[in-house]
């Protein structure tokens, strides 16, 4: 295996002008505290970005922050009140034909965020650390708490994080929890180190146990477009079966190309259904259904154990740690691996 990385993308560029290739926490004020760490395991750039979902509060931090070289990290300062929604992803540059384009890969945008030139925002298929942080006791006992837009109620005292499969991966990862967490990870990591571009299957089988033979063979490989709406040989992620589906970013396929209709399917379409396990398809259904059956699921249970590889994969990768200041994540993301 190697790594193919090389320049620089736009977001990063820039980045790197705004803050000076960070590479250290910011200072906390008096209502936060540290509770992510995010280390550059690859020995180049990485930018990683952030987003915070709607009401769910506001998050002090560079974004994207730049780092600069294997080892450089950034901290991130949380609220003690909570953070609700929140998403960590990679970003970084690749090898790309002498074509014009600046590859990349993770540039799948957000609000602020950088897309690459031409061919807009790349699919959301990143490797990610995403969750809730809770409250702590002590603004609890103060009525202190964020109120959680999606309940209506206060943040609980506890957080609950994933690094979740569902939509695809791009960049190998591993998670290590500092502190007490009993519901935590088995020996408080989960380790995605090993996550190989070279894994990503090319010939998955998502016809729904033949119901739809169109769709019987197909390449979850996500390479990076050219302007003209062709693709390059440089790859920068790989698809879920539902992603591949749904996601039309950067794709004309399903393959073989539909003849009529739309570019890809909504995830509650019966050609998505049993993928996405959308619509009336249930946590039962779906566990029993041909998602848990596929190439991808098979390869991230085995490379990911305890990772999320489909909706309703609850038991493998939901985890709850106490919101302290003792609790605190590290993520290291890792170069690409892709096939010699």
């Amino acid at each position: 295996m190697r790594n193919a990385i090389s320049k620089l993308p736009t977001a990063l560029v820039l980045a790197q002008i705004g803050t000076m290739f960070l590479a250290f926490p910011a200072i906390a004020d008096s209502g936060t505290h540290p509770r992510l760490k995010v280390i550059n395991g690859c020995d180049q750039p990485i930018a990683i970005q952030n987003i915070v979902g709607s009401g769910g509060g506001s998050l002090d931090a560079p974004n994207p922050a730049v780092l600069k070289k294997k080892g450089d990290s950034i901290t991130y300062n949380i609220p003690d009140k909570g953070l609700a929604g929140t998403r960590f992803w990679p970003t970084m540059a690749v090898s790309c034909p002498d074509d014009g384009s600046d590859c990349s890969i993770g540039e799948s945008g957000g609000p602020g965020l950088a897309c690459p030139d031409g061919v807009g925002c790349a699919p959301p298929v990143d490797s990610k650390f995403e969750g809730t942080f809770g409250c702590f006791d002590s603004v609890a006992k103060k009525g202190g708490c964020l109120i959680n837009p999606s309940s209506g109620t206060p943040l609980p005292s506890s957080d609950g994080w994933d690094t979740s499969m569902v939509d695809g991966y791009t960049l190998p990862y591993k998670v290590e929890v500092k502190g007490s967490c009993p519901g935590g990870p088995k020996n408080n990591t989960i380790d995605c180190s090993k996550l190989s571009f070279a894994s990503c299957p090319t010939d998955e089988d998502l016809s729904t146990d033949g119901t739809y033979p169109a769709l019987k063979n197909e390449n979850l490989v996500l390479n990076f477009p050219t302007a003209t709406g062709g693709k390059t040989n440089v790859q920068t992620g790989c698809y879920s079966p539902c992603s591949k589906l749904t996601i039309g970013n950067w794709q004309n396929i399903p393959n073989p190309p539909f003849t009529n209709g739309p570019v890809t399917y909504q995830p509650s379409d019966p050609q998505a259904d049993y993928y996405c396990c959308g619509g009336d398809i249930g946590p039962e259904a779906c566990r029993n259904g041909p998602v848990v059956k596929t190439s991808y699921v098979e390869l991230i249970h085995k490379f990911c154990p305890q990772t999320y590889a489909y909706a309703y994969d609850d038991g493998t990768g939901n985890f709850s740690c106490p919101a302290t200041a003792e609790t605190i994540y590290e993520v290291t993301f890792f170069c690409p691996l892709v096939a010699d």
